[in-house]
Protein backbone atom coordinates (compact mmCIF):
# COMPACT_ATOMS: atom_id res chain seq x y z
CA UNK A 1 0.00 0.00 0.00
CA UNK A 2 3.00 2.21 0.71
CA UNK A 3 4.15 1.83 -2.81
CA UNK A 4 0.99 2.85 -4.35
CA UNK A 5 0.27 5.90 -1.86
CA UNK A 6 3.80 7.40 -2.48
CA UNK A 7 3.40 7.24 -6.26
CA UNK A 8 -0.09 8.54 -6.20
CA UNK A 9 1.14 11.29 -3.83
CA UNK A 10 3.71 12.17 -6.23
CA UNK A 11 1.39 12.12 -8.87
CA UNK A 12 -0.77 15.11 -7.92
CA UNK A 13 2.04 17.28 -7.56
CA UNK A 14 3.96 15.96 -10.60
CA UNK A 15 0.97 17.70 -12.67
CA UNK A 16 -1.10 20.85 -12.39
CA UNK A 17 -3.53 18.55 -10.32
CA UNK A 18 -2.56 18.74 -7.14
CA UNK A 19 -1.29 22.41 -7.24
CA UNK A 20 -4.88 23.43 -8.81
CA UNK A 21 -7.01 21.57 -6.10
CA UNK A 22 -5.10 23.29 -2.95
CA UNK A 23 -4.79 26.65 -4.60
CA UNK A 24 -8.70 26.66 -5.72
CA UNK A 25 -9.16 25.49 -2.12
CA UNK A 26 -7.31 28.03 -0.50
CA UNK A 27 -8.30 31.48 -2.65
CA UNK A 28 -11.86 30.47 -2.31
CA UNK A 29 -11.32 30.15 1.58
CA UNK A 30 -9.26 33.03 1.94
CA UNK A 31 -12.05 35.24 -0.09
CA UNK A 32 -14.59 34.10 2.80
CA UNK A 33 -11.88 34.78 5.52
CA UNK A 34 -11.55 38.34 4.48
CA UNK A 35 -15.36 38.55 3.75
CA UNK A 36 -16.80 37.12 7.53
CA UNK A 37 -13.53 37.80 9.87
CA UNK A 38 -11.89 40.52 8.59
CA UNK A 39 -14.81 42.64 7.43
CA UNK A 40 -17.76 41.97 9.39
CA UNK A 41 -15.22 40.86 12.47
CA UNK A 42 -16.91 37.30 12.87
CA UNK A 43 -13.92 35.57 14.56
CA UNK A 44 -15.39 31.94 14.91
CA UNK A 45 -13.37 30.51 11.93
CA UNK A 46 -16.66 27.99 11.30
CA UNK A 47 -18.54 30.83 9.08
CA UNK A 48 -15.80 30.10 6.65
CA UNK A 49 -15.94 26.64 6.70
CA UNK A 50 -19.75 26.39 6.58
CA UNK A 51 -19.74 28.85 3.27
CA UNK A 52 -17.27 26.74 1.81
CA UNK A 53 -19.47 23.57 1.90
CA UNK A 54 -20.76 23.78 -1.69
CA UNK A 55 -17.08 24.36 -2.76
CA UNK A 56 -16.48 21.02 -1.88
CA UNK A 57 -18.84 19.42 -3.88
CA UNK A 58 -17.32 21.06 -7.50
CA UNK A 59 -13.74 20.68 -6.09
CA UNK A 60 -13.46 17.40 -4.66
CA UNK A 61 -14.45 15.91 -8.11
CA UNK A 62 -11.45 17.39 -9.45
CA UNK A 63 -8.87 15.59 -6.89
CA UNK A 64 -10.71 12.26 -7.09
CA UNK A 65 -11.77 12.03 -10.95
CA UNK A 66 -8.61 10.54 -12.72
CA UNK A 67 -7.74 8.92 -9.39
CA UNK A 68 -8.63 5.46 -11.33
CA UNK A 69 -9.88 6.64 -14.42
CA UNK A 70 -6.85 8.00 -15.91
CA UNK A 71 -5.61 3.91 -14.99
CA UNK A 72 -8.11 2.98 -17.35
CA UNK A 73 -7.39 5.22 -20.40
CA UNK A 74 -4.00 4.98 -20.53
CA UNK A 75 -4.23 1.35 -19.64
CA UNK A 76 -1.43 1.67 -16.65
CA UNK A 77 -4.11 -0.34 -14.85
CA UNK A 78 -3.02 -3.58 -16.73
CA UNK A 79 0.32 -3.74 -15.07
CA UNK A 80 -0.96 -2.85 -11.30
CA UNK A 81 -3.26 -6.03 -11.89
CA UNK A 82 -0.90 -7.89 -12.99
CA UNK A 83 1.64 -7.47 -10.29
CA UNK A 84 1.46 -9.28 -6.89
CA UNK A 85 0.09 -5.70 -5.59
CA UNK A 86 -3.82 -6.99 -3.31
CA UNK A 87 -6.70 -4.98 -4.30
CA UNK A 88 -6.82 -3.50 -0.86
CA UNK A 89 -3.37 -2.34 -1.09
CA UNK A 90 -4.84 -0.18 -4.69
CA UNK A 91 -7.92 1.38 -3.05
CA UNK A 92 -5.93 2.10 0.12
CA UNK A 93 -2.86 4.13 -1.36
CA UNK A 94 -4.68 5.76 -4.12
CA UNK A 95 -7.50 6.71 -1.53
CA UNK A 96 -4.87 8.00 1.68
CA UNK A 97 -3.07 9.95 -1.15
CA UNK A 98 -6.00 12.24 -1.93
CA UNK A 99 -7.18 12.53 1.94
CA UNK A 100 -3.63 13.72 2.23
CA UNK A 101 -4.33 16.04 -0.47
CA UNK A 102 -7.11 17.10 1.45
CA UNK A 103 -5.51 17.46 4.66
CA UNK A 104 -3.24 19.79 3.17
CA UNK A 105 -5.81 22.10 2.91
CA UNK A 106 -6.93 21.83 6.09
CA UNK A 107 -3.57 22.53 7.54
CA UNK A 108 -2.84 25.55 5.26
CA UNK A 109 -6.49 26.44 6.24
CA UNK A 110 -5.89 26.17 9.98
CA UNK A 111 -3.43 29.35 9.89
CA UNK A 112 -6.30 31.44 9.04
CA UNK A 113 -8.20 31.45 12.83
CA UNK A 114 -4.65 31.35 14.42
CA UNK A 115 -3.79 34.31 13.06
CA UNK A 116 -7.10 35.71 14.18
CA UNK A 117 -6.84 34.60 17.50
CA UNK A 118 -3.01 35.86 18.04
CA UNK A 119 -2.89 38.83 15.89
CA UNK A 120 -6.35 40.17 15.94
CA UNK A 121 -7.03 39.09 19.14
CA UNK A 122 -10.53 37.49 18.24
CA UNK A 123 -12.46 35.71 20.68
CA UNK A 124 -13.80 32.88 18.95
CA UNK A 125 -15.91 29.77 20.13
CA UNK A 126 -13.08 26.87 20.36
CA UNK A 127 -15.93 23.75 20.07
CA UNK A 128 -17.61 25.32 17.34
CA UNK A 129 -14.51 26.12 15.40
CA UNK A 130 -13.18 22.30 15.98
CA UNK A 131 -16.63 20.93 15.51
CA UNK A 132 -16.51 23.00 11.86
CA UNK A 133 -13.03 21.28 11.28
CA UNK A 134 -14.33 17.58 12.22
CA UNK A 135 -17.57 18.24 9.91
CA UNK A 136 -15.33 19.58 6.94
CA UNK A 137 -12.82 16.68 7.93
CA UNK A 138 -15.70 14.23 7.74
CA UNK A 139 -17.67 15.20 4.73
CA UNK A 140 -14.28 15.19 2.81
CA UNK A 141 -13.30 11.28 3.53
CA UNK A 142 -17.32 10.47 2.20
CA UNK A 143 -16.98 11.98 -0.92
CA UNK A 144 -13.47 11.47 -1.81
CA UNK A 145 -14.32 7.50 -1.39
CA UNK A 146 -17.37 8.65 -3.39
CA UNK A 147 -15.98 10.37 -6.29
CA UNK A 148 -13.32 7.38 -6.32
CA UNK A 149 -15.97 5.08 -6.77
CA UNK A 150 -17.47 6.48 -9.24
CA UNK A 151 -13.95 7.12 -11.07
CA UNK A 152 -13.51 3.54 -11.23
CA UNK A 153 -16.73 2.94 -13.15
CA UNK A 154 -15.06 4.64 -16.14
CA UNK A 155 -12.12 5.65 -17.97
CA UNK A 156 -13.13 9.40 -19.11
CA UNK A 157 -12.18 11.63 -16.37
CA UNK A 158 -14.88 14.28 -17.46
CA UNK A 159 -17.61 12.00 -17.14
CA UNK A 160 -16.39 10.81 -13.80
CA UNK A 161 -16.59 14.49 -12.37
CA UNK A 162 -19.88 15.58 -14.09
CA UNK A 163 -21.76 12.15 -12.14
CA UNK A 164 -19.62 12.72 -9.28
CA UNK A 165 -20.66 16.25 -9.24
CA UNK A 166 -24.47 15.61 -10.36
CA UNK A 167 -24.38 12.92 -7.27
CA UNK A 168 -23.16 15.32 -4.29
CA UNK A 169 -25.18 18.10 -5.94
CA UNK A 170 -28.39 15.46 -5.36
CA UNK A 171 -27.03 14.82 -1.89
CA UNK A 172 -26.93 18.73 -1.16
CA UNK A 173 -30.64 19.68 -2.47
CA UNK A 174 -31.70 16.54 -0.94
CA UNK A 175 -31.54 18.30 2.55
CA UNK A 176 -34.67 18.16 4.54
CA UNK A 177 -36.64 16.16 2.14
CA UNK A 178 -37.56 13.51 4.55
CA UNK A 179 -40.00 16.14 5.68
CA UNK A 180 -41.95 16.06 2.78
CA UNK A 181 -42.31 12.35 2.66
CA UNK A 182 -45.49 10.37 3.08
CA UNK A 183 -45.87 8.62 6.33
CA UNK A 184 -47.81 6.04 5.42
CA UNK A 185 -46.34 2.48 5.72
CA UNK A 186 -47.07 0.96 1.85
CA UNK A 187 -44.79 3.82 0.79
CA UNK A 188 -42.30 2.83 2.71
CA UNK A 189 -42.68 -0.51 2.11
CA UNK A 190 -42.96 0.33 -1.97
CA UNK A 191 -39.78 2.48 -1.57
CA UNK A 192 -37.53 0.40 0.61
CA UNK A 193 -38.19 -2.54 -2.27
CA UNK A 194 -36.99 0.19 -4.93
CA UNK A 195 -34.17 0.75 -2.83
CA UNK A 196 -33.31 -2.74 -2.48
CA UNK A 197 -33.61 -3.59 -6.82
CA UNK A 198 -30.99 -0.16 -6.46
CA UNK A 199 -28.65 -2.13 -4.44
CA UNK A 200 -28.88 -5.12 -5.76
CA UNK A 201 -28.28 -3.69 -9.34
CA UNK A 202 -25.00 -2.23 -8.12
CA UNK A 203 -24.33 -5.30 -6.00
CA UNK A 204 -24.51 -7.12 -9.45
CA UNK A 205 -22.51 -4.47 -11.53
CA UNK A 206 -19.54 -4.55 -8.81
CA UNK A 207 -19.14 -8.40 -8.63
CA UNK A 208 -21.16 -9.61 -11.68
CA UNK A 209 -22.21 -12.28 -9.68
CA UNK A 210 -25.71 -13.51 -10.33
CA UNK A 211 -26.20 -15.85 -7.54
CA UNK A 212 -24.74 -14.18 -4.61
CA UNK A 213 -27.42 -10.77 -5.77
CA UNK A 214 -30.03 -12.93 -5.82
CA UNK A 215 -29.41 -14.62 -2.76
CA UNK A 216 -29.28 -11.11 -1.49
CA UNK A 217 -32.23 -10.17 -3.04
CA UNK A 218 -34.75 -13.14 -1.70
CA UNK A 219 -33.65 -12.38 1.79
CA UNK A 220 -33.81 -8.61 1.47
CA UNK A 221 -37.58 -9.14 0.29
CA UNK A 222 -38.29 -11.79 2.88
CA UNK A 223 -36.62 -9.67 5.59
CA UNK A 224 -38.97 -6.65 4.32
CA UNK A 225 -42.18 -8.83 3.82
CA UNK A 226 -42.12 -10.57 6.46
CA UNK A 227 -41.54 -7.77 8.86
CA UNK A 228 -44.16 -5.81 7.31
CA UNK A 229 -46.52 -8.32 7.99
CA UNK A 230 -45.23 -8.98 12.10
CA UNK A 231 -45.13 -5.38 12.89
CA UNK A 232 -46.80 -3.28 10.67
CA UNK A 233 -46.82 -0.22 12.08
CA UNK A 234 -42.80 -0.08 12.43
CA UNK A 235 -43.28 1.60 8.77
CA UNK A 236 -44.82 4.15 9.86
CA UNK A 237 -43.43 7.58 8.84
CA UNK A 238 -40.12 5.01 8.70
CA UNK A 239 -39.23 6.20 4.80
CA UNK A 240 -38.62 9.69 6.32
CA UNK A 241 -36.86 8.32 9.75
CA UNK A 242 -34.42 6.56 7.27
CA UNK A 243 -34.11 9.63 4.98
CA UNK A 244 -32.73 11.57 7.91
CA UNK A 245 -30.84 9.34 9.37
CA UNK A 246 -28.81 8.44 5.97
CA UNK A 247 -28.69 12.56 5.43
CA UNK A 248 -24.59 13.17 5.03
CA UNK A 249 -25.63 17.14 5.74
CA UNK A 250 -28.20 16.30 7.99
CA UNK A 251 -25.37 14.75 10.25
CA UNK A 252 -22.88 17.30 9.28
CA UNK A 253 -24.69 20.21 10.45
CA UNK A 254 -25.29 18.49 14.07
CA UNK A 255 -21.41 18.09 14.21
CA UNK A 256 -20.67 21.70 12.42
CA UNK A 257 -22.46 23.16 15.10
CA UNK A 258 -19.78 21.84 17.69
CA UNK A 259 -22.76 18.96 18.97
CA UNK A 260 -20.76 15.55 18.78
CA UNK A 261 -22.13 11.93 18.55
CA UNK A 262 -19.57 8.95 17.95
CA UNK A 263 -23.02 7.93 15.89
CA UNK A 264 -21.78 10.88 12.92
CA UNK A 265 -18.68 10.04 12.93
CA UNK A 266 -19.28 6.53 12.58
CA UNK A 267 -21.88 7.09 9.93
CA UNK A 268 -19.36 8.65 7.74
CA UNK A 269 -16.26 6.06 8.15
CA UNK A 270 -18.65 3.36 7.30
CA UNK A 271 -20.08 5.54 4.26
CA UNK A 272 -16.47 6.38 3.13
CA UNK A 273 -15.44 2.31 3.89
CA UNK A 274 -18.80 1.35 1.79
CA UNK A 275 -18.06 3.11 -1.04
CA UNK A 276 -14.00 1.64 -0.70
CA UNK A 277 -15.62 -1.65 -0.80
CA UNK A 278 -17.93 -1.12 -4.10
CA UNK A 279 -13.92 0.39 -5.82
CA UNK A 280 -12.27 -2.87 -4.37
CA UNK A 281 -15.35 -4.61 -6.19
CA UNK A 282 -14.77 -3.35 -9.23
CA UNK A 283 -10.98 -3.55 -9.24
CA UNK A 284 -11.29 -7.39 -8.60
CA UNK A 285 -13.35 -7.96 -11.29
CA UNK A 286 -11.56 -6.21 -13.59
CA UNK A 287 -8.17 -8.36 -12.18
CA UNK A 288 -10.00 -11.60 -12.20
CA UNK A 289 -11.71 -10.75 -16.41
Amino acid sequence: MLAVFKKELRTYFRSPLGYVFIGMMMVIMGFYYSYYTLYYRYADYYHVLNACTSLVLFVIPILTMRILSEERKNRTDQILLTTPIKTTDVVLGKYFAAVVVFLIVIALSALQPIVTAVVFKGVMSFQMTFGGYIAFLMLGLAFIAIGMFISSLTENQLIAAVITIALFSVLMLSEGFYALVSTSRYVSLGVLLVVLAAVLFLVYTSIHDILVTVIVGVVGVLGLVVTFFIVPTAFDGLLGRILKSLSIFERYAQMFSGVFAATDVIFFITVAAFFLFLTYQVIERRRWN
